[in-house]
């Protein structure tokens, strides 16, 4: 069958790994370096990133063999012939209550970047809607479109990192990367769970497999995206200590952009390259959080099979604003982060991979039972 608009043609191997990648860097790149550092000292974090990403690789391989055994149908169908209905149903609604999290979670953090750096005289709570808005009405439309976005704008994120890089070794001392290995294993444990909770997010496949022309290229999508950004992460923490040093990347709430603001063009033609960095960074957190929201109110429509998409959306929405406003401070914004991290762990990574055993399980039965028949 001929497909005649190109928004609706399968994704390949290389666009799904760039929707993993842009589903990964998002906030989480402009606080690693802070995070690592709190636990770490000198340019030990590294250890911590790159045992991290060992981890979410092979969790990532894990869960995206459960969508390649799900084959065509959606994740939730696939669970339900495992598990049966109430247990699919309880799945649902934690994965629900991610997404809608993670969502909020990516709403809130631009709000409160966007009132530092750029809108200083707008309230979070304008901020906030105004982008809720603007996901509702990018999730409202096709669903293999709003993949397409991610192909669309990480080539210009992955630009912005490279003139960061690029530019922002002048001012690099090769002294604040010492002493090496002076972290205690515990503190390497505490930065390693921290890099964890930013690669949090390529559990995506289970549902948008189904876009792929190839699933079952899926892990290789899935674990290329996972090396991308753990690499990008080792660049940026590392660029970020050498400048700054540990004890100052502690103390900046936002590292990355503060290095962005270092950045200065020969000649000095161009000004503020922060603002052009944040405003290219804002639409790969876009993208993010409209996944999130899409993925909400696909669990949603699992749920309730009855309301249209247009009611899914409109429940949504406020659920989402509400649960954004909900951190009054930092330290509450940071608890809501914990709180949806230990939901991604849970819904996205452990309960996939236990569908996994149960259907090896299953399937090893049933062959039993043929042979002894």
């Amino acid at each position: 069958m001929r497909i005649n608009s190109y928004g609706e043609k399968p994704l390949s191997t290389l666009e799904m790994g760039m929707t993993i990648v842009s589903m990964l860097v998002g906030v989480g790149v402009l606080t690693l370096p802070r995070s690592v550092a709190t636990y770490t000292s000198s340019f030990d974090g590294w250890i911590s990133i790159l045992l991290a990403g060992s981890v979410a690789l092979f969790a990532g391989w894990l869960v995206s063999k459960v969508a390649v055994r799900a084959g065509n149908r959606p994740f939730l169908d696939y669970s339900v012939s495992l598990v049966g209905r109430p247990v699919t149903y309880l799945i649902a609604a934690l994965q629900f209550s991610y997404f809608l999290g993670f969502c909020s979670f990516e709403t809130r953090a631009i709000a409160n970047i966007s009132k530092q750096y750029l809108f200083d005289r707008t309230p979070v709570e304008y901020i906030s809607l105004v982008f809720i808005l603007v996901v509702v009405y990018g999730v409202s439309g096709s669903r293999s479109g709003l993949l397409r976005l991610n192909v669309l704008f990480l080539p210009s994120v992955l630009i912005m990192i490279v003139i960061v890089v690029c530019f922002g070794y002048r001012w690099f001392e090769f002294e604040n990367l010492k002493p090496f290995l002076v972290t205690s294993p515990l503190g390497i444990a505490q930065g390693m769970k921290e890099v964890i909770y930013s690669l949090l997010g390529f559990e995506i496949i289970l549902y948008y497999i189904v876009f792929m022309e190839r699933p079952e290229k899926a892990p290789k999508a899935v674990m290329s995206g996972i090396a991308l950004t753990v690499f990008v992460y080792l660049v940026i923490y590392q660029l970020v200590i050498g400048i700054f040093s540990n004890i100052g990347a502690m103390n900046i709430v936002y590292p990355t952009i503060e290095l962005a603001k270092e950045i200065q063009f020969p000649g000095n033609f161009f000004e503020r390259f922060e603002s052009l960095f944040f405003v290219i960074w804002i639409m790969t957190i876009y993208n993010t959080a409209a996944m999130g929201f899409d993925l909400a109110n696909e669990c949603l429509s699992f749920l309730f099979k009855n309301l249209s998409k247009r009611y899914r959306l409109l429940i949504i929405a406020p659920i989402a604003y509400l649960i954004c406003m909900a951190a009054g401070d930092m330290s509450e914004f940071a608890t809501l982060g914990n709180i949806i991290s230990y939901l991604a762990i849970l819904s996205g990574i452990l309960l996939p991979i236990s569908l996994l055993m149960f259907g090896g399980r299953k399937k090893e039965g049933k062959a039993n039972d043929g042979n002894r028949a």
